[in-house]
């Protein structure tokens, strides 16, 4: 067999392309082939026979052949169609304007789903602005395929982009996991973009929103969403995040009041934070003795805990009973700390009750920015915002990403 037959049947080429010729270069371990189209021109849009009009000289990097970089060349056709004008002719082997041809390009996505796009670039040999340039194409090329979802419950979330409060604004379905949205900041206007994006047959299917107590995003939503009202539940676990923050200011500021004398308190941080369910028996004793020594700093840890018991109640009646019990003992408790947490909550108890009946919170939401987080650590951090986002909406998305002509079977040796 000869060797421009062997690469055509490798590349599972079809008339009218052919190879022409085909390179090899064993310093470089490189393979050079040429492609020719040898038929009439024919149209992209209709299929009809058409005149040539010019050529376009194209160069795709493919996959390795025989561990050696594969590159085609060739020269393909510009025809006059007398319907639709002038087009280059189709090739099977890429899609658009990429330098890569589409099985490149599948190998490159799967390679990103599993491994770091460090390990990636050092793998395929490619820098990190060409494989930038990939996932642009494999989530422009998936939200074109998505088009119109509809999602029942979404969370609404931040995530901070670099030091400085630089943050995004991420939209999931909360049933799936899925990024549904991804916007640039976390202000008013941030989230007015997303409410604009969507189909009123989108909004109207819009069953429940789990937020933090951000007011940029509970006004936006409250003029997009009907009965948003009714819809919001401010997350529980953000609740429960100004009650521990409240208590680890009584537990700084009564070790700067002691000073020296603080001794016993000092590296218990965590203790006061800490699921006492967690803790061995001795833990417990221990922990035990702290709350009855530092008794101001006892009580704000028993309010917090005490109010863990409002996410239990199914009935509305008996959780607004609970809460004014609870909220008048963190009033009068006479810790600043506490009495500012309970009167927060008192603010935004409306939609902290509508968890009764919607029963969400963001806890996927917040593991799906431990993902992000990890996939921050693994690429070294992005150099542009619009990088941020794109990985995120690659890896996150649950977009189908590769391209339509690419063969799911790697034929050559990787």
């Amino acid at each position: 067999m000869r060797d421009t037959e062997f690469v055509a049947e490798r590349l599972r080429l079809q008339p009218p392309w052919v190879v022409k010729e085909a390179k090899f270069d064993p310093k470089r371990q490189r393979v050079d082939v040429t492609l020719e189209w040898v038929g009439p021109g024919i149209c992209p849009l209709c299929s009809q026979v058409a005149p040539k009009h010019d050529h376009r000289e194209r160069v795709w990097r493919d996959l390795d052949l025989c561990s050696d970089q594969l590159f085609l060349y060739a020269r393909v056709p510009r025809i006059d169609c007398p319907t639709h004008g002038r087009h280059s002719v189709l090739v099977p082997w890429a899609t658009g304007r990429s330098e890569f041809t589409d099985r490149f390009e599948h190998l490159t996505i799967l390679s990103l789903k599993e491994m770091s796009l460090m390990a990636v670039t050092r793998r395929l040999q490619i820098s990190w602005d060409l494989i930038d340039g990939i996932m642009q194409r494999a989530v422009n090329r998936g939200m074109e395929c998505r088009g119109e979802i509809l999602f029942r419950l979404i969370g609404v979330d931040e995530k901070a982009f670099k030091k400085g409060h630089k943050y995004f604004t991420i939209v999931s379905n909360l049933e799936t996991g899925k990024v549904i949205w991804v916007g640039e900041d976390r202000t008013k206007a941030t989230i007015n973009r997303f409410w604009k994006s969507l189909t009123q047959k989108q909004i109207d299917g819009i069953e429940g929103v789990a937020m933090d107590m951000w007011l940029p995003y509970f006004e936006a939503t409250i003029a997009h969403l009907p009965d948003a009202a009714k819809k919001i539940v401010f997350d529980r676990f953000h609740i429960t995040s100004y009650l521990t923050k409240a208590v680890d200011q009584v537990r700084r500021s009564t070790v700067r009041e002691l000073g020296r004398d603080a001794g016993s308190l000092k590296g218990t941080k965590y203790d006061w934070l800490r699921d006492t369910s967690s803790m061995d028996p001795a833990e417990k004793r221990k922990f035990a003795e702290l709350r009855q020594q530092y008794e101001v700093l006892g009580r704000a840890w028993a309010i917090k805990e005490q109010f863990v018991h409002f996410w239990e109640y199914k009935q509305e009646n008996a959780a607004r009973r609970f809460f004014n019990q609870w909220y008048y003992w963190a009033t009068h408790s006479q810790i600043p700390p506490i009495v500012a947490a309970a009167k927060t909550i008192k603010r935004h108890f409306a939609n902290i009750l509508t968890y009764l009946k919607l029963g969400i919170t963001n806890a996927a939401a917040e593991g799906l920015n431990s993902k992000i987080q990890w996939m921050k650590y693994q690429a070294r951090g992005f150099r542009s915002k619009e990088r941020f986002e794109r990985a995120i909406m690659f890896h996150f998305g649950g977009l189908e990403l590769l391209p339509s002509n690419s063969n799911p079977e790697l034929l050559f040796d990787n």
